[in-house]
């Protein structure tokens, strides 16, 4: 610490250094990436990700310090900085209109200028509450679904395909918590409150060295910090659920606590699921529910500590039969997790944030019979993990990065059946990692490196990997940037349930075993970005995954047993182009994705049913478009993704001597695996909203409609025959065209 305070006050010879924190005046939230610099001077840096910036080298005297941000009005304040010293300027701005005449800077703008990042998209509530709701509830996961490169494989789910990745290979971190199972109601939803977030970055590829684990990509999502100007809150009715949120201020700080409970699958299968027990008859019942918080406190103007924390459960029983059949059964699985984050400036170069996190999976399922057997199986993921990030501002236009990640991640499998007999799987890996990383502006404003290294160490097997990773941009005009990135990843735990699953109810995971090889791949990809009039960009990538000692289910089975996993190398490659718009009178961007996707399993060479050729997605909002409406809409045309066909059948005759004649039974052979496609899939979702302004607060009126135009998209096949006929082939189609009402108050 001392070398580097040392370090710092040689650099300040004759000059000195601006910091501090940027914050929504409205609100305390932190703006991230907002643009700070010293009015008709070179100097100027952007804040990070929660809110902090650091100006060096800046001479000493008096100067103007200018804030900017799309949708804020820009602030200026009055600073006199001092001979070799440091300076402390916090800012708040004010939402509104800007003059026509200022130049402000977005998240975007500011990461385009100043970070070496590629393939990453940065959601924020606005964007994500802004998109239709699906079955009346908005949802992160569906609205990353529609971002380039990323592949959903139906209606019904909103697991993500990143890149030809399967959806084990993605990172999805809530404030620093390790979410292992992202669903609810078998897929259909995610377990975050999207009213409850503040933006959600997903990092397809190439990510930094700060983040390790997994092979295909990374989704950081992060809580809202709460208001600490004043308690606010809503609550909103859809046919679907209820949701209620409220913020507001503690002493030196704030918090925020959001909840959402269902309640028409409860409704539904009440509804259809027949008499009780007494008549023989099947009793169903299913809901799920959220709950997500955040609590800061800040020690003073350089430390805040942060606690967050996530509770999801589904809830499923059914109970049948009567006298000695009878039974009742419960199945119960979700999501836990807690984190608490120190954040400290500990010196005005040397940014701090130690995070310790716990995260849990756990499912029960348990069956009585009227007879006095009983069946119980349980399944138990725990995640705990210390980490510690600092930033150094080595010096003007040149950062360091480095850190420790430590976790302990123990699975246990255990199952009972009746009163003696017990069976239990446990396993404990151990993933420790250590990171640096560089970035520097090597020709200011025009050129970027940013070198990384990351060494993770997995107990199971003693094994070290070296993962390298590289980035550097080129911005040869004001308004375009060339980007390259290649870097090695690699994961120690797997999922042993099948991908290929229509329908999953929640992931099994397993660390890799020790006799196995870590699945690791390498990430190569160059890009272009440019910005047009405004804050609209193009952006197109060209990448290509390397993909070795994946780990797969055996084909055909819901599970395979970890010793039993097949072994299977493959790639990806494609192309990604985007027209965004993030402000204005419209939002929303137009996206296309020409992916490629391989597997082989030794002479086995196949796609994965999530290999989607040509992918397009279009997102637009329109605020009070007319008659005071909020308008969006969403629209997805991708060509068909793989499945085994039946490529024949025969009848197949058999005699029976107890019974006059002979009888039939239709036998199907398949092909080769994922060897067909299903037809084009397309789909338009409309959403309208109307607010009514109160003196009070504001109340929301909103329609959604799913599948606009009824399209007919085929979720599978399936073979049936009548009466001895000849077999014929159905299809399941996915969603239909599906409305939803709901209302919201907010204060």
């Amino acid at each position: 610490m001392a070398l580097l305070s040392l370090a710092t006050d040689l650099a300040l010879a004759g000059t000195g250094a601006i910091n501090g924190y940027v914050r929504d005046a409205t609100n305390g939230e932190p703006i991230a990436y907002a643009n700070v610099y010293v009015e008709g001077s070179e100097f100027g840096a952007a804040t990070n990700k929660y809110g902090y910036y650091y100006i060096g080298q800046v001479p000493a005297g008096a100067h103007e310090l200018v804030f900017s941000y799309v949708g804020y009005r820009t602030s200026r304040q009055r600073v006199t900085v001092p001979d070799r010293g440091i300076v402390t300027i916090a800012a708040e701005l004010a939402v509104g209109a800007v003059e026509q005449k200022e130049v402000v800077i977005s998240a975007d703008r500011a990461r385009f200028e100043r970070e070496v990042e590629m393939s990453a998209v940065r959601l924020d509530t606005r964007q994500l509450m802004a998109i239709p709701r699906t079955v009346g509830e908005p949802d992160i996961l569906r609205a990353i679904q529609f971002l380039p490169g990323v592949v959903a494989t139906s209606d019904f789910s909103s697991r993500i395909y990143v890149r030809g990745g399967s959806p084990d290979q993605n990172l999805i971190l809530l404030d620093d918590i390790t979410v292992y199972n992202p669903s609810h109601l078998f897929g259909l939803y995610s377990p975050f409150i999207s009213a409850a977030v503040a933006d959600a970055t997903l990092l397809a590829g190439g990510f930094p060295a700060s983040y390790g684990g997994r092979l295909s990509s990374v989704l950081d999502i992060k809580t809202k910090e709460g208001n600490s100007k004043r308690f606010s809150g809503h609550g909103s009715l859809s046919l679907l659920a209820g949701e209620a949120l409220v913020e507001g201020p503690i002493p030196n700080g704030s918090f925020l606590l959001a909840g959402r409970r269902t309640w028409l699958p409860d409704l539904l299968l009440n509804a259809f699921s027949g008499i009780g027990g007494g008549s023989g008859g099947t009793d169903l019942g299913y809901h799920f529910s959220d709950l997500m918080g955040k609590v800061n406190y800040d020690l003073g103007h350089d430390a805040r500590i942060t606690v967050s924390g996530l509770a999801a459960e589904d809830v499923l029983s059914f109970a049948g039969g009567s006298g000695e059949s009878g039974f009742d059964a419960g199945m119960t699985w979700g999501n836990r997790g807690l984190s608490a984050q120190a954040s400290l400036i500990l010196t005005p170069t040397l940014y701090s944030r130690t995070i310790a996190a716990w995260s849990s999976f756990y499912s029960r399922f348990d069956v009585g019979f009227s007879a006095t057997d009983t069946v119980k199986l349980s399944t138990d993921l725990t995640d705990f993990a210390l980490k510690s990030d600092l930033t150094w501002y080595a010096a003007d236009r040149h950062t360091v990065g480095f850190g420790v990640d430590l976790k302990m991640t123990a699975t246990d499998l255990a199952s009972m059946l009746g009163p003696s007999m017990t069976f239990g799987e446990p396993d404990t890996l151990w993933p420790l990692g250590a990171y640096v990383e560089d970035q520097w502006e090597l020709v200011p404003e025009r050129g970027f490196l940013r070198p990384g290294l990351r060494l993770s160490y997995y107990s199971n097997g003693g094994r070290l990997e070296v993962e390298p990773r590289f980035g550097a941009k080129y911005r040869p005009g004001s308004n375009t940037a060339l980007s390259l990135s290649v870097g090695r990843f690699t994961q120690p735990m797997v999922t042993v349930n099948s991908t290929d699953a229509l329908f999953s109810i929640y992931d099994m995971w397993t660390p890799v075993p020790d006799d196995r090889n870590i699945p690791s791949a390498i990430h190569y990809m160059a890009g272009v970005e440019h910005w047009l009039a405004g804050d609209v960009t193009v952006e197109g990538e060209l990448y290509y995954k390397d993909y070795n000692n994946l780990l797969e289910t055996r084909y055909g089975e819901y599970s395979t047993d970890p010793e039993s996993l097949l072994v299977a190398d493959g790639y990806s490659y494609g192309a990604e182009l985007a027209l965004r718009k993030n402000s204005g009178w419209a939002t929303g961007w137009l996206g296309y994705s020409y992916m490629w996707t391989r597997r082989s399993i030794g002479e086995e060479v196949y796609h994965p049913h999530y290999d989607r050729r040509h992918n397009f997605t279009a997102v637009a909002t329109f605020p009070n478009l007319v008659w005071g409406l909020d308008v969006s809409a969403t629209f997805h045309l991708g060509t068909g993704l793989p499945y085994s066909g039946t490529v024949a059948y025969y009848p197949r005759y058999e005699y029976d001597p107890n019974k006059s004649g002979t009888g039939h039974s239709w036998v199907y052979i398949d092909g080769a695996r994922d060897a067909y496609r299903y037809p084009l899939y397309h789909r338009l979702d409309l959403g309208l909203t109307k607010t009514w302004k109160k003196t009070w607060g504001e109340v929301s009126c909103f329609l959604d409609v799913t599948n606009v135009y009824d399209a007919k998209n085929v979720l599978l096949y399936y073979w049936e025959t009548k009466d001895g006929q000849t077999p014929v082939r159905h299809e399941i189609g996915m969603l239909p065209i599906l409305p939803s009402l709901g209302v919201k108050v907010s204060f």
